[in-house]
């Protein structure tokens, strides 16, 4: 089962293992705050609502369109996991491989039919009981003070329980020994946002963002055993992609005042998202698309401030402090965010250091004129990375 797709010119598949609380799997667990993308974002820590000068500003803070001095085009991907990537297909294949036996009636085949799988599935549980991780593709173009943004945050999460001694786990019924437990979900949120800055006296610029977002969610809920004494060997159920719309409206705000120390220039910045609460009605629906009794996957988007500051030293060197999500909203917790950047030769090469919110990071940046390239990773990339191309004009 292929769980997420999500278009609006970037077409993402993400597959995900779990979320939710007893029975419970849907959005609402997931952390749903602002997913930061960008590969210039990241190198610097993921402090970016000041230091942004493309398009990349209506996602982050719409009052850095002040920023941007040209049209400019960025296409940025960044992910953010715990777990080794390359392992995630065969994962996938193997949860296939057991969900598809849950119809059918003989238990002796069911057994057969999902003994490697199981066992592939089941180590796999032992090394990572907990999985999480995140995409944060993003393209737009923006023009003066005007900007257009495609962005999408996706997440996933992940629980599993294995050998629970005749327990059952997440409302499901005790297996006997051996047995698996696993509860899954991926939540995609893709906008379409339109935004604006202006400036006004003593350095202070406002900007807006109206975004069009899309949910998306899907997921499962399963445990089986390879024990021929379990009258069915697979329980559970699978949930099919669901979506709906809704629109919200950003706003931000930075501030340059107009005294500054010799040297060093300083700007501050505060962003509040979803300042307009949206509320997604998402049915639960089995996938031949019937409803399924004793789930709710409906889920709201509250309003999240940001606030940052960032001190620029002769123009060439950019230190950036930033908190996230201050008020702790939609599933998500505070976070910490810093990064220095420094430009060398002339402004064509950029290296950049940043601690984003748990892990150290690293970027290089290239700024050839009209083309910009901006890569970022963790110390170990499979876990955290991002590229990023930005074209101007």
């Amino acid at each position: 089962m292929r769980w997420l797709k999500v278009g609006c010119g970037l077409a993402v598949l993400v597959v995900a293992v779990t979320a939710g609380f007893g029975q419970q799997v849907g959005p609402k667990f997931l952390d749903r705050s602002f997913q930061r993308p960008g590969a210039r974002a990241l190198g610097m820590g993921g402090a970016y609502l000041l230091a942004t000068d493309d398009a990349t500003a209506v996602a982050w803070n719409p009052a850095a369109l002040v920023n941007v001095k040209r049209f400019t085009l960025p296409i940025e991907v960044a992910g953010r996991t715990n777990l080794d990537v390359r392992d995630v297909t065969d994962l996938i294949d193997d949860l296939e491989t057991i969900r598809d036996q849950t119809d059918v009636a003989d238990p002796a085949a069911v057994i057969a039919a999902i003994q490697d799988a199981f066992n592939r599935v089941q180590d796999f549980a032992r090394r990572n009981p907990a999985m999480r991780g995140s995409l944060a593709p993003v393209g737009g173009l923006s023009f003066g003070s005007y900007g257009l943004t495609i962005s999408s945050g996706i997440v996933l999460q992940a629980d599993s329980f294995v050998n629970t001694n005749g327990q059952g786990q997440f409302g499901l019924q005790g297996l006997p020994n051996p047995n698996l437990y696993v509860r899954g979900g991926a939540l995609a949120l893709t906008s379409i946002g339109v935004a604006y800055a202006r400036p006004f006296p003593a350095g202070l610029t406002i900007g807006a963002t109206v975004r069009r977002i899309r949910a998306d969610f899907a997921g499962f809920l399963f445990g089986a055993t390879t024990n021929a004494a379990a009258p069915d060997p697979v329980i559970g159920q699978a949930f099919d992609r669901v979506d709906r719309s809704r629109f919200t409206l950003d706003v931000g705000a930075l501030w340059e005042p107009p005294v500054q120390p010799p040297m060093v220039k300083v700007k501050y910045a505060a962003v509040v998202r979803n300042l307009l609460p949206v509320r997604f009605k998402l049915p639960a629906v089995d996938l031949a698309g019937n409803p399924v009794a004793g789930f709710n996957f409906s889920f709201r988007l509250n309003p999240e401030i940001d606030l940052g500051v960032l001190a620029e030293w002769k123009g060439r060197t950019n230190l950036v402090f930033e908190l996230h999500n201050v008020t702790s909203s939609n599933g998500g917790d505070m976070s910490i965010h810093a990064g220095v950047e420094h430009w060398l030769a002339g402004d064509v090469f950029a290296v950049r250091v940043g601690y984003d919110d748990d892990k150290p990071v690293f970027g290089l940046g290239i700024n050839l004129k009209v083309l910009r390239i901006d890569l970022a990773a963790g110390f170990k990339p499979k876990e955290r990375a991002a590229v990023g191309i930005s074209l101007r004009f």
